[in-house]
């Protein structure tokens, strides 16, 4: 009986501790006077609208987060689970969209325990920019042909009233990574032979996107040769002067051709002027002949569409009769 009784008064000894520390604990819960604090990553100015971050922290748990635009109403965000850390965007979505201009955010938040924190207010603005920008390449014309490398300068701006301004200017060429500069570049196009793409595309702060563009820059380096057949005309009548532009490599297709006709002590006595003239065909020129009769020898020079002049220009025989 003795035994029996010691075994009770250690039972409820051990319920008097419990009893006192949760009575402790629950203490500790209710007697919470800390308010929660909140924060945001709100800047000065935006672009088209704002997106602004809050985040409520408290050592017990949030319960309720609050935003007030501009003097309007109250919004009220239940925050579920009621964590020690919430982020909550502002303004909500039924403040938006946003007008133009000078705004006021008031925000602030409400633990689990009714503590409330004093209102924190901000003040930001925001600017309409839905222009996108606009990239121009000088320094060679699109489908063009060099005979050697070129630089192609590339200029971003986004100008007129209410732009934000050019955030980047991004440039790939011959499908290389994109390169990002912050509004110019000069692209150098190597002195290889064959086409060159740059492709190149530029963004303003407000986050509006260029249209991708596309520049194609060909490289010719060879130079064409010609060579020529002998003709023979009747004084007065017409003429056919018949020839061949050759161009190995990347090439346009075509080359201005230029034919001099020389008498026998080696004077110009006519120049025909054939115009473009497609190359590796044969081709012919034609004009009326009104030189003496004689022997003639007429030579062929041509400069493709890069530039190049012929490295060895063919020369034949003209009979005038």
């Amino acid at each position: 009986m003795k035994k029996t009784h010691l075994m009770v008064l250690a039972i409820v000894a051990v319920a008097v501790v419990l009893a006192v520390g949760a009575v402790s604990a629950y203490a500790d819960i209710t007697t919470d006077a800390q308010a929660p604090v909140t924060t945001t990553d709100a800047v000065a100015s935006y672009w088209n609208s704002a997106t602004i971050t809050a985040t409520a922290t408290d050592n017990e748990g949030i319960a309720y987060v609050y935003s007030k635009l501009d003097g309007g109403p109250a919004r009220l965000t239940p925050v579920p689970s009621k964590p020690v850390s919430y982020d909550v965007l502002m303004p909500t979505a039924k403040d938006l969209p946003l007008a133009a201009g000078s705004h006021e955010l008031k925000y602030w938040a409400q633990d689990i325990n009714g503590n409330v924190e004093a209102q924190h207010k901000i003040n930001f603005t925001v600017g309409i920019d839905t222009a996108k920008p606009v990239t121009t390449a000088t320094g060679a014309a699109a489908g063009g042909w060099y005979k050697a490398g070129v630089t192609v300068h590339l200029v971003a701006a986004d100008d007129g009233d209410g732009q934000s301004g050019v955030q980047g200017l991004s440039y790939a060429l011959d499908g290389a990574a994109p390169t990002v500069v912050a509004a110019t570049a000069d692209v150098a196009v190597p002195a290889t032979a064959g086409a060159h793409t740059i492709v190149y595309q530029a963004t303003d702060v407000a986050g509006n996107v260029e249209a991708e563009k596309t520049l194609i820059v060909n490289v010719d380096t060879s130079k064409p040769v010609t060579s020529a057949s002998a003709a023979s005309v009747v004084k007065g009548r017409t003429a056919t002067l018949k020839y061949k532009v050759t161009e190995t490599g990347a090439n346009a297709g075509k080359a201005a051709v230029v034919i001099k006709i020389k008498n026998g002590a080696g004077r110009v006595v006519k120049t025909v002027k054939a115009g473009q003239v497609a190359v590796n065909v044969t081709a012919s020129t034609k004009f009326t002949c009104t030189l003496a009769k004689g022997v003639y020898t007429f030579t062929v020079y041509a400069t493709d569409v890069a530039g190049n002049a012929q490295s060895k220009a063919g020369s034949a025989k003209l009979s005038v009769k």
